[in-house]
């Protein structure tokens, strides 16, 4: 029967769909707002469980995407027209496979607690591989394009400051900052895990310019914490051209 994806399963999933489209044209707080919404309804866990029973990973058999024909276009896109169109399973199946990508996009947070609290090792074993193999670098991806287009569209920095210089690199995960401090360049790196969001985002030092190693190690776990708190609650978001930045917030100080 579940194979035909009756109605209630199908009203469910696309309930889901339509959650994640108004993560999609949502705010920033809007965004945190759904997601606490959805944390205190504990509602993604129901959706993880049914979706890696339905998909085989509590077998320890996930679907593999490539004999059932699904692309990396259909991971990132559901088309419920064209979906109606293919046969009924393969249909409930392509929903299932876009919305783990849309919930490692929209809330990482809330699928990496359910993981952690899952008692199946099988199943985490499954949709670890699953993951890492399928979706993680397709969310990095898409991510460090944001950054990459937030980058260039920054303001010229004013007469008294420096610019923030970003370097995106796709193929190695990572993003250099790098900010000017008496003719030498300050620099970290942040570095994006192939099993994101499952292992924490890590920031390290490239070069270190006009304060101690304690006070340049403190700022780096600062910000390696500030960026991993946002990961766990919601998606981390590319900040506004305007917005106060926390690598120059850092090295302000040091230029006065």
């Amino acid at each position: 029967m579940l194979a035909r994806f009756p109605t209630p399963v199908r009203s469910y999933l696309l309930t889901w769909q339509l959650i994640f489209d108004t993560y999609r044209a949502a705010a920033f707080k809007v965004r945190g707002d759904y997601t606490e919404d959805l944390k205190s309804s504990d509602s993604v866990g129901p959706l993880m469980e049914f979706m890696f029973d339905v998909l085989g990973h509590s077998a320890a058999h996930p679907l593999n995407l490539d004999r059932e024909g699904l692309t990396v276009d259909h991971i990132r896109n559901y088309n419920v027209a064209i979906g109606d169109t293919e046969p009924e399973e393969r249909n409930m199946h392509w929903l299932l496979v876009h919305l783990f990508y849309s919930t490692l996009k929209y809330v990482p947070g809330l699928f990496k607690a359910w993981f952690l609290d899952c008692r199946s090792k099988q199943t985490k074993i499954a949709v670890e591989e699953w993951m890492s193999k399928h979706f993680s670098h397709l969310v990095t991806d898409e991510t460090l394009v944001e950054v990459s287009d937030w980058a260039s569209k920054q303001e010229p920095p004013e007469e008294d400051e420096k610019e923030l210089l970003v370097k995106v690199s796709r193929g190695a995960r990572e993003v250099v900052a790098g900010y000017e401090v008496d003719e030498l360049m300050a620099s970290i790196s942040i570095r994006v895990p192939p099993s994101y969001p499952l292992e924490p985002i890590s920031v390290t030092s490239i070069h270190r310019v006009a304060v101690s190693e304690k006070k340049w190690q403190s700022w780096l776990m600062v910000t390696q914490g500030l960026i991993n708190f946002s990961v766990s609650t919601l998606r981390q978001r590319v900040p506004s051209p305007n917005e106060p930045n926390l690598f120059t917030d850092f090295i302000s100080p040091i230029e006065r």
